[in-house]
């Protein structure tokens, strides 16, 4: 395999330097916009720097997909890409296509991407299936590309003012990169041109797609079922499990008129304990403190006649797993549950992704997120409701018990992600 890194004064003069140094096979590595020449940072020039390497022995290289469905779109649309030359040409043969185009960047990279003048031949099925797998590989990582460059493009004409504004909000928010390029394939997948767009006409539409995927995540109902007899909330330390379940216990008491009783597990913070046993004699319900497996047989024997039981876990580093195999203890009862993960929204996306990708073989189905009020930034909402088929089931935004729990309002943060609030 041969790897280069090319640069040219444009994109596609760039590209096509690619094709004629390593051929018609070549795989884009990466692409990126480089600052040359000048003295002391003035009077630089802008040029693009593409890495890439040839295939050599006809092998093909796996790119990057965003899913199975776009891949089967890809496929289905393979035959009428694979003879399209003309786009190709175009770029190369015109350099302002960047600027004078932009509402057409996504047609010809997603479009031209892996096609070049050579045409398939159809003598030999075989063959043809694979150069078939090459093009669409490479035509999902083209699109990547693409994405990537609009995204991170300086040039003002990069994108439409009102989508590069939403782009520039989303970010601002957290909005992982992944979420923001399918919201962008999204809309340009609806108009096929953003030219003669207005604003507020494209970020309506990015309102409604964050929307959309918000609302998948929301359960129809959280009303607990009259078969559930146990309420499991699970989550590291310091993310306010113990605070959400006396908001929710308190509501199953006073509204739902239950007889609810609680268990902690907790014993390493006795503060976590002695703050359960308040909120318990508050709402006058028993509470039972359990250290194993079989203490909380003996437990929930005890508070056999209650309708409804909260157990408060264990906060622990759940990014270890001998951890997470204990909590697994407490949750293997013959019980009817809801299992809570809950997570809180001033810690950073990545770190959540740990936990999330852990529990996700776990019988917790549903997520808190707390802590709302203390943090200004939403995107991590909107990344685990793209990312992850966890039910998104309560916020919280204060330590008000029990008023500070609520319902995730999909349309509400969707402005905030896009900046209308």
């Amino acid at each position: 395999m041969k790897t280069k890194k090319i640069i040219g004064d444009t994109m596609p003069h760039a590209l096509k330097m690619v094709r004629q140094q390593l051929g018609e096979n070549a795989i884009i590595v990466n692409t990126r916009a480089i600052k040359t020449g000048g003295v002391f940072g003035l009077f630089t020039k802008q040029k693009y720097e593409v890495t890439a390497y040839s295939i050599e022995n006809g092998g093909s290289q796996k790119g990057t997909t965003f899913g199975l469905e776009q891949k089967e779109n890809d496929r289905n649309n393979f035959h009428e890409l694979k003879n399209n030359t003309r786009i190709t040409k175009e770029i190369e043969n015109n350099p302002s296509v960047f600027h004078k185009k932009h509402q057409n960047l996504y047609n010809y990279y997603s479009k031209s991407s892996g096609v070049t003048e050579k045409t398939v031949s159809s003598t030999s099925v075989t063959k043809e299936k694979e150069n078939e797998n090459v093009l669409l590989d490479e035509l999902q990582h083209m699109r990547k590309i693409m994405m990537t460059f609009m995204m991170e493009s300086k040039q003002e004409n990069a994108l439409p003012s009102g989508l590069a504004s939403s782009v520039n909000r989303m970010k601002k928010q957290g909005v992982d990169d992944e979420v923001i390029e399918h919201i962008i394939g999204e809309v340009i997948k609806k108009y096929e041109s953003l030219t003669n767009l207005q604003d507020d006409v494209i970020k309506k539409e990015i309102y409604s797609i964050i929307q959309g995927i918000i609302e998948k995540r929301i359960p129809v109902s959280n009303t607990v079922h009259e078969l559930t007899r146990m309420i499991n909330v699970i989550g590291p330390t310091g993310v306010g499990k113990t605070t959400s379940i006396a908001k929710l216990a308190t509501e199953q008491v006073l509204k739902q008129k239950r007889k609810v009783a609680m268990i902690t597990t907790d014993v390493y913070r006795i503060a976590a304990v002695e703050q359960l046993k308040t909120y318990a004699g508050i709402l006058n319900v028993p509470i039972e403190v359990v250290r194993s497996a079989d203490e909380l047989e003996k437990a929930l024997n005890k508070l056999v006649n209650y309708d409804l039981i909260y157990m408060d876990t264990t906060g622990r580093n759940y990014k270890e797993a001998k951890n997470r195999e204990s909590i697994n203890e407490f949750l293997n009862h013959p019980l009817k549950s809801d299992n809570y993960l809950v997570l809180s929204l001033t810690t950073k996306f990545e770190d959540m992704q740990i936990m999330l990708n852990e529990f996700l073989d776990s019988p917790i189905k549903k997520l808190i997120l707390t802590k709302i009020d203390e943090t200004t930034s939403y995107g991590s909402i909107l990344n685990i409701a793209y990312k992850y088929p966890y039910q998104i089931a309560y916020i919280t935004n204060g330590q008000s018990v029990p008023e500070d729990i609520t319902l995730i309002d999909a349309a509400l943060l969707a402005r905030y992600l896009v900046g209308e609030e």
